[in-house]
């Protein structure tokens, strides 16, 4: 490989380590680099050799049987002792022959069945880390008419995998410390919903300021231990609930909505939870995340004044009479707050059903809720 195309692949890799959405483009560029054709990068348990993966050029209907009855017949992955296995364990590159016979390892089953229906023959594995029983590393298959890796190959992957094992490290690192939801985090930090992200366990991953401000209202919510929890037992068992079967990964996740009484309060504390689509490269660290929304049904909600101003070119005059129908006044009543005749605020409101397209009250308050996002 001429030292400027290895510059630029370094170049990549780090470009991969601060965005995960790299690395599968990264990997097919690696691949080419050691002259492999596809592969796999995986984070396994070396007790079970299941766990997650980021494969590339590889048959997906082919790999799904991987976890359904071939990873049991994993001959690079499963060990049986565990702790030689741990001490002998080196950041390197390895290839076939170096973890078991070549000729026992083409008389598999696992070659055989599994790793030549994706035309991979000789491989190449760069190992990336290995934390308690779970190793990380990136397996290249070889197409099988091409025979072994040449030492070319290796002396490649060999300069290449302390970038590597940087890279990963720095990604995992950092979707530790932000999450995978980091993007909708920035998203709901502007918004004056109170809005949690939250683990399967309720443990608290973000909250943005509407939400702060809520628990510091005491309105029946409290974060506990890093956990949010409600104060009724009742109600903290219902949230629970709702954020286990958000976070589910035995189906498909659902979520739900609760109430929560409020003692003082004619209306309750309406908890909306909803889950978040999964990473797409969840192999890095990606923990289960459900959304939780809560609203105060005793808080008044302003008036889009302003917005109906910008949108449908009402006068001011007009938009105070649209604000005293949404804040549910008769005509009579909107004519005495504002000191001016009935007739002139049928006059007024007329124009704003013409500017609006509303026919009537109803459909100009559920025009204003939908466009009426802050609380007052």
């Amino acid at each position: 490989m001429a030292q400027i195309a290895e510059d630029h692949l370094v170049e990549q890799i780090y470009a991969a380590a601060l965005d995960a959405s790299r690395w599968p483009g990264l990997l097919e560029a690696v691949a080419d680099a050691i002259g492999a054709g596809n592969g796999v990068m995986t984070r396994l348990d070396s007790e079970t050799a299941l766990g997650e993966s980021l494969p590339f050029r590889c048959d997906e209907a082919v790999l799904r049987t991987y976890a359904e009855y071939y990873h049991e017949k994993n001959v690079f992955t499963r060990v049986d002792d565990l702790s030689a296995w741990r001490r002998g364990w080196r950041p390197s590159v390895v290839s076939t022959a170096d973890l078991m016979p070549v000729e026992d390892y083409y008389r598999s089953e696992y070659f055989n069945d599994f790793m030549r229906l994706q035309d991979a023959g000789a491989t190449l594995h760069i190992r990336l880390e290995l934390d308690e029983t779970t190793s990380s590393a990136i397996a290249f298959g070889k197409p099988i008419r091409q025979g072994e890796f040449e030492r070319w190959s290796f002396d490649a992957a060999r300069r290449l995998q302390p970038h590597l094992i940087r890279a990963y490290r720095l990604t995992r690192s950092l979707v530790d410390a932000l999450g995978p939801e980091r993007d909708l985090a920035k998203a709901v930090e502007a918004s004056n919903q109170a809005i949690f992200l939250v683990d399967g366990g309720c443990v608290v991953r973000h909250a943005n300021p509407a939400a702060v401000r809520l628990l510091a209202a005491d309105k029946g919510l409290t974060v506990l231990c890093g956990r949010l929890m409600a104060r009724n037992s009742d109600s903290a068992r219902r949230l629970e609930s709702l954020v286990a079967e958000a976070t589910s990964s035995d189906a498909a996740p659902t979520g739900g909505a609760m109430k929560l009484p409020l003692p003082g309060q004619r209306f309750p504390l309406a908890i909306r939870v909803a889950p978040i689509p999964r990473a797409q490269i969840p192999l890095f660290g990606y923990v289960p995340t459900a959304l939780v929304c809560l609203t105060d049904l005793e808080t008044e909600v302003r008036s889009p004044e302003s917005e109906l101003r910008a949108l449908f070119g009402l006068t001011y005059a007009e938009a105070k009479v649209a604000t005293a129908i949404f804040q549910g006044l008769t005509m009579r009543e909107a004519a005495a707050l504002l000191g001016v005749a009935l007739n002139t605020v049928r006059f007024q409101l007329a124009r704003v059903y013409e500017k609006t397209g509303a026919t009537r009250q109803a459909e100009l308050v559920k025009l204003m809720m939908r466009l009426s996002s802050t609380p007052a």
